[in-house]
């Protein structure tokens, strides 16, 4: 018979001929053979038609590069994602050991990709994920799902009414009875602010609101801030397929159980003196929906009780943490820039005068006003890359082919410092926003995100900041403590870009 050589052979038999047949074949032949083999089936493996992108080793592909751009070149996450779109185009792709990413850079392609369900899923939903974010939370699916009943459940306690914008309003009057106590000192307004804005949402959800110097509430907070933190450290973790532990991830865990048996506890409250008739506030509504829709076999359904508190969470930590920081930020700009600081005073005085505070219904009135709060928004930039997304199948997106599985990342920071879009856009310029028109927004600023995935938050957000940052101008000027550092407008990176930590006085005006 003809011997033939077999044309499938795996690298396994290569070695077990090179060390049977030494003599014939040469070892060193063989470890080259077969590293071409591994090359030839990682070349054919790669999905074809992927954004371009930069140069990607074997198996671990981009890996070198954002090491030495993370830990050596201490380059932020969001630098290096802008750098690359110089290079290679508003859109384009790198691997991490097999795992595909796409990075956008454009607006337009932004608000095409958010508004594909296919590409809105939401990680790969390992454990770190699982607990961050909840499974209800994962799918785009469920998360429509999920924002429907939330966004019906917020209507059913007036959100966008007046008597919501009045709730608003007097939340606001009692973080300026606190800051008429200091009488000028100094001050980290941080602690303050993120109180108030949080008892808001806190009512909402949880039917309660809590006094400033509640030292379990002020622990609840600090917990959100430390997660918020360590996102920025631990943000890729989250989003890997697998979870693999590390020191800040397994705090994140740790601090996130800690939330959770706190929500547990008022879950639990809530169930012993539940009224279908008279639901009080967000969770009374939570388990009204869940006792009257008949029972889903769905393990990943907003209505099964183990997504609840990762649902609960999620609306809180959503609806405080971008108000807050975004008004941490209005404070330290206000410093750095009094002149004008002093023009939004005279608009505001020659609106509302000096004998009542700023109202909701007093927007359209103040143009600059809103403008300074859209240039501080886009120009702190306070998520400079989106939430991470997930292909949940082979799909197109600007002409390429995105794979299933695919992870897609929005480059916020990239958008609102396009100079095409916004000359000089380093510069902190309120003016941009006002033409002979009056005031007008761009859609390009977008700090609740773009498309299908915006902050469930965003309406509710938008209020606050401006009812705070209205009502802390009309009744104070913000200045400098003379033993302070000098104003900088850098800050730390976390899930959000947040100002270091600073003080001021709130200086009562006459």
């Amino acid at each position: 018979m003809e011997n033939s050589f077999p044309t499938e052979i795996s690298i396994v038999s290569l070695f077990k001929m090179a060390l049977d047949f030494n003599d014939i074949v040469n070892v060193k032949s063989v470890l080259v053979l077969g590293l071409s083999f591994l090359l030839v089936a990682w070349w054919k493996q790669r999905p074809r038609n992927l954004p371009p992108g930069p140069w990607r080793l074997p198996i671990i592909g981009f890996v070198p590069q954002l090491m030495w751009s993370m830990f050596y070149k201490q380059e932020e996450m969001h630098l290096l994602a802008t750098r690359l779109g110089q290079k290679y185009g508003k859109i384009y792709s790198f691997d991490l050991f097999g795992l595909v990413f796409v990075v956008i850079n454009d607006f337009s392609i932004m608000k095409e990709g958010n508004n594909n369900p296919l590409l809105s899923d939401k990680g790969h939903n390992n454990e770190l994920e699982k607990r961050m974010l909840g499974s209800s939370l994962h799918s785009y699916k469920h998360m429509v799902e999920f924002r429907k009943f939330t966004l019906a459940a917020f209507r059913g306690f007036g959100m966008g009414k007046h008597s919501f914008h009045a709730n608003i309003e007097a939340e606001s009057m009692a973080l300026l009875e606190e800051l008429d106590a200091l009488k000028g000192s100094p001050c980290n307004p941080h602690h303050f602010l993120i109180i108030s804005v949080s008892n808001i949402l806190f009512n909402v959800v949880f039917g309660k609101r809590h006094d400033y110097n509640d030292d379990n509430f002020r622990n609840l907070t600090n917990m959100n801030n430390r997660i918020m933190h360590l996102l920025g450290s631990g943000m890729w973790s989250v989003f890997l397929p697998k979870y693999y532990p590390t020191k800040d991830a397994d705090e994140m865990l740790n601090l996130v159980q800690k939330i959770y048996d706190f929500v547990d506890t008022l879950i639990e409250e809530h169930t012993q003196d539940f009224d279908a008739e008279n639901p009080k506030d967000f969770i009374d509504v939570y388990l009204k929906t869940m006792k009257e829709t008949p029972k889903t076999d769905d393990p990943f359904s907003y209505l099964k009780k183990d997504n609840m508190r990762a649902g609960l969470y999620n609306v809180f930590l959503g609806g405080t943490t971008t108000s807050t920081t975004t008004l941490d930020w209005c404070c330290l700009y206000m410093m750095a820039h009094p002149d004008i600081q002093e023009k939004i005073q005279r608009e505001i005085d020659s609106v509302v005068g000096r004998n009542r505070l700023p109202r909701i219904s007093d927007q359209a009135q103040l143009p600059y006003t809103r403008a300074t709060l859209l240039e501080i928004q886009r120009h702190a930039v306070l998520a400079p890359l989106s939430d991470f997304h997930t292909a949940s199948a082979d799909t197109t997106l600007y002409g390429y082919r995105i794979p299933k599985g695919a992870t897609i990342v929005s480059n916020i920071f990239a958008v609102m410092k396009d100079p095409k879009v916004f000359p000089e856009p380093d510069r902190f310029k309120p003016e941009r926003f006002i033409n002979e028109h009056g005031y007008f927004e761009k859609e390009e600023v977008c700090p609740f995100g773009v498309g299908r995935r915006i902050c469930i938050g965003e309406t509710l957000a938008k209020m606050e900041i401006f009812i705070f940052f209205a009502h802390l101008l009309h009744r104070y000027s913000l200045v400098k403590p003379d033993d302070a550092s000098p104003v900088t407008l850098e800050g730390n990176y976390g899930a959000t870009f947040a100002p270091k930590s600073f003080t001021t006085k709130f200086v009562p005006r006459e």
